[in-house]
């Protein structure tokens, strides 16, 4: 994927922002923190509305039994966007126990279920989880394989709809940036708008009461909205009287 680089979004914002705060305590670190966060808001909602495998990422996970109810599972190796009825999790497969050497596209796909619906399975006989047949639901960062408890299932393969982590030290900046171009304009013009409101914020350290005396607050009388004198024929009545 070509395109923007988070070094150049990240910089360009900063360059933007010391225009007008020039003297502002403003790190490149700072701005990714908010890159990174509003963008992967925005990327949510345009996977949302597309479907494209643009951003699916394919990952070989391996496999494990719960020992307190023998189903096999596996922990999702990255953090996925909560989309509806699982949505984050773009397919799970796995080759044919029968013939390994089969293609991809030959690979047997599990279907989403819930833990509330997995029984229901059981009772008919088109339905039922069978290795040729398997389901899969989740539990917070685990997801559980039903129908292949009596193969030798040690891994799978998984499309994921992974999130952008503004804690993740480890991105290299230089890369393309993962994320719609046709949005960076409006990603630049929410950051600009949370920048300017941060640093607007004043930066006293000392808490003496001063903001109290700007100039900013009202001066004026506050009245009660059920003070007679707010009454607009009252005030006419005493203008006419003055």
């Amino acid at each position: 994927m070509s395109g923007a680089t988070i070094r150049m979004v990240v910089y360009d914002l900063l360059g933007d922002l010391k225009q007008v705060y020039d003297d502002a305590d403003l790190t490149p670190f700072k701005v990714y923190f908010w890159v990174m966060t509003f963008a992967d808001r925005l990327r949510k909602q345009h996977i949302e509305k597309i479907d494209s495998g643009a951003y699916v990422e394919r990952f070989d996970v391996t496999t494990y039994i719960d020992t307190t109810t023998g189903r096999n599972y596996f922990t999702l190796p990255a953090a996925i966007y909560d989309f509806d009825q699982d949505g984050g999790i773009a397919f799970i497969t796995y080759p044919p126990k029968w013939d390994l050497s089969l293609p991809m596209f030959s690979s047997v796909t599990f279907t989403r279920t819930t833990p509330g619906k997995a029984a229901r399975l059981y009772f008919r006989e088109d339905e039922r989880p069978t290795p040729a047949n398997p389901y899969f639901y989740r539990l917070n960062d685990r997801i559980y394989l039903l129908g292949v408890e009596e193969i030798n299932l040690t891994s799978v393969e998984a499309g994921l709809k992974t999130t952008l982590d503004p804690n993740d030290l480890t991105v290299d900046i230089d890369l393309a940036f993962d994320f719609p171009q046709d949005l960076i304009p409006i990603l630049k013009r929410q950051i600009l708008d949370i920048g300017r409101f941060v640093l607007q914020i004043p930066t006293d350290k000392i808490n003496d009461g001063a903001a109290w005396e700007s100039k900013n607050f009202p001066i004026q009388k506050i009245a009660s909205v059920n003070d007679p004198t707010m009454n607009p024929q009252y005030q006419q009545d005493g203008y006419q009287q003055q």
